[in-house]
């Protein structure tokens, strides 16, 4: 399987280590990891907001640049996916406001036919159950916290496969792996920063975040498992705004990077600023398999 990486910019700029991990899994599953020259996805909450025109020409500038060598599109921020598959989604299905948005990629040089899919990560990693299998290294024996996001569950028309209600497709990959989902209070509810809030309105943000974290801590979890570099960020970086709470952020790359027998420093979890010490000293002290 070969398919283009949009990194997007959390992960580009500010987590590396998110990145890091994903080119390291997605190598060990066999899967064929291409670079493109990509600009910002853009965030759905704010551009399309503003100016849908201009939201789906820089959405559709990007999908061009995976159409030309006939690549569907790997995602791996909630925000990334939802803006992508939200512009392909009205790309496809309306000719001729494609037509229209070409008039304007066409000034660059680039034109979208409507050829590509958009695939958000965890969607990929729930086909390759028996690979992640093979593949795995330790049991790592975590307690995580899932935090899904909202990009990925929603609008739920577009995910006819998916429990977006109660889903659990993450869990599944979790389990795989050896670690245990710690279930909380308002497991879907968002993580306080997108839709332009944390820009808008930081005390606001600060307070979404503060009782989700609340919720998550009564588990006593090992830490909390992401899928998208966004809510990391906001879980992460919130946590010493706040003042409060001290539970390590997983991005789920991360997690099977280090169940694939990858060193945590390798991986680079050690540059989240809450500290992933305790993580590391156990995946440290686990015996590989064979």
């Amino acid at each position: 399987m070969k398919l283009s990486l949009f990194p997007g910019c959390i992960a580009k700029n500010m987590y590396a280590s998110i990145e890091k991990s994903t080119r390291f899994v997605f190598d060990k599953l066999g899967v064929e990891l291409v670079d493109h020259r990509y600009t910002c996805c853009p965030a759905p909450g704010v551009f399309r907001g503003y100016d849908i025109d201009t939201w789906l020409a820089l959405g559709g500038r990007n999908l061009a640049e995976a159409e030309k060598d006939g690549l569907n599109v790997l995602t791996i921020c909630n925000g990334c996916y939802g803006s992508l598959h939200g512009s392909n989604h009205i790309l496809q299905e309306n000719p001729e406001k494609r037509e229209e948005i070409n008039e304007v990629l066409e000034q660059v040089g680039k034109r979208y036919n409507g050829g590509v899919e958009v695939l958000h990560f965890a969607d990929v990693l729930s086909t390759m159950h028996e690979t992640i299998l093979e593949q795995k290294e330790l049991d790592l024996g975590l307690r995580l916290a899932v935090h899904y996001g909202c990009h990925y569950l929603r609008p739920s028309e577009h995910h006819e496969s998916l429990n977006v209600e109660n889903p659990h497709i993450v869990e599944d990959i979790l389990e795989l792996v050896g670690c245990e989902p710690v279930d909380f209070k308002n497991k879907l509810s968002c993580c306080g920063a997108g839709g332009g809030v944390w820009s808008g309105d930081e005390e606001v943000a600060l307070s979404v975040l503060e009782e989700k974290l609340a919720f998550m801590s009564e588990g006593n979890p090992d830490a909390i498992l992401n899928i998208c570099p966004f809510c990391h960020l906001q879980f992460d970086q919130g946590q010493k705004k706040l003042q409060k709470f001290n539970i390590p952020v997983l991005h789920l790359n991360q997690v099977l990077g280090m169940a694939f027998g990858e060193r945590p420093k390798k991986l680079a979890i050690h540059t989240h600023l809450v500290s992933t010490r305790e993580i590391e000293k156990k995946v440290k002290g686990l015996k590989k398999k064979g």
